[in-house]
């Protein structure tokens, strides 16, 4: 098999996949979105193993600079408002295609559901990762003050459960076992998924666009920050360690490569419909001759 045969085979293979996940994307969403509540709210962490002498789990407790749904909003409706507005001010260039502000929309729809289905996909594997490690947070100590004897403090390490917790801020329970989840950070991972998402889409409108380059530039940036201020946040916040954070920041990144290249086609907007089409029909003429023999 030659270069460009196993070329073609692979961007048929891609193509299948596209068309299979946007053709179940909304089941897939579904399902993902009962997945994860029932990870977030039904299956927590047992205990964590913390040494009384640790003192990165002794920190004092803050609110959060960028909260949950401030995290969301920007991540989710941010995206959204650009894509329409791009969308109907640089029309793909297609001569015989009526491209108007509806289509533009439709467009832009869908791409928020290749994030927001992608974004669920990328978060159960994160929120999975919290529970199978079950890592104490910076700020522990503080919420929990765990009921425990200086004879256990001797040991090297000791098993807490949220029941051990004296709970002097009068917490409820999800956020006593909150605070055992702290490997990987889920501000970073959905910070930097939805800035990747972002920062490739404005590179694929403004890419034959010259005269636009530094607002193109200038909007990267700002996506860039957010996900960098995102992260720097939850260090300086006392809700995650660095480590917590880097390991959140690859799975966001990783998490995007997968939603751009098999839910959103890298936002190539001429050749996809076609193309998909056009594998549906060799997949068809593929079935019947296997049907012949």
């Amino acid at each position: 098999m030659t270069s460009e045969s196993k070329e073609d085979e692979r961007k048929k293979r891609s193509l299948w996949i596209q068309r299979h996940i946007q053709r179940y994307k909304a089941k897939l969403g579904f399902f993902l979105g009962a997945a994860l509540i029932t990870t977030v709210c039904y299956i927590p962490p047992d205990y964590t193993n913390v040494s009384c002498d640790d003192p990165s789990i002794r920190r004092p407790y803050y609110s959060d600079t960028v909260s949950v749904p401030v995290l969301l909003s920007v991540g989710l409706f941010g995206p959204f408002i650009m894509m329409i507005i791009f969308e109907w001010a640089f029309p793909p260039e297609v001569k015989d295609q009526d491209y108007s502000f509806r289509r533009g929309l439709h467009r832009s729809w869908s791409y928020v559901g290749d994030l927001f289905v992608g974004g669920l996909l990328m978060f159960f594997f994160n929120d999975l990762a919290k529970i199978a490690t079950s890592e104490p947070r910076p700020s522990f100590w503080s919420l929990c003050v765990p009921n425990i004897t200086e004879e256990q403090c001797q040991q090297p390490y000791v098993r807490i459960s949220w029941k051990d917790c004296t709970n002097p801020l009068n917490l409820p329970q999800r956020k006593l076992v909150d605070a055992m989840k702290s490997f990987p950070s889920g501000h970073a991972s959905v910070s930097v998924y939805s800035a990747v998402f972002v920062i490739v889409y404005i590179q694929q409108r403004f890419s034959v666009r010259n005269n636009y380059r530094y607002l193109a530039s200038i909007l990267q940036l700002m996506w860039a920050l957010w996900a960098f201020i995102c992260c720097q946040s939850r260090i300086w916040d006392n809700k995650h360690h660095w480590w917590d954070v880097l390991a959140g920041a690859l799975l966001g990144a990783c998490g995007s490569y997968v939603t751009l290249n098999y839910f959103s086609n890298w936002f190539n907007r001429e050749l996809p419909e076609k193309a998909i089409m056009s594998s549906h029909e060799e997949s068809k003429d593929e079935a019947r001759k296997l049907e012949g023999r």
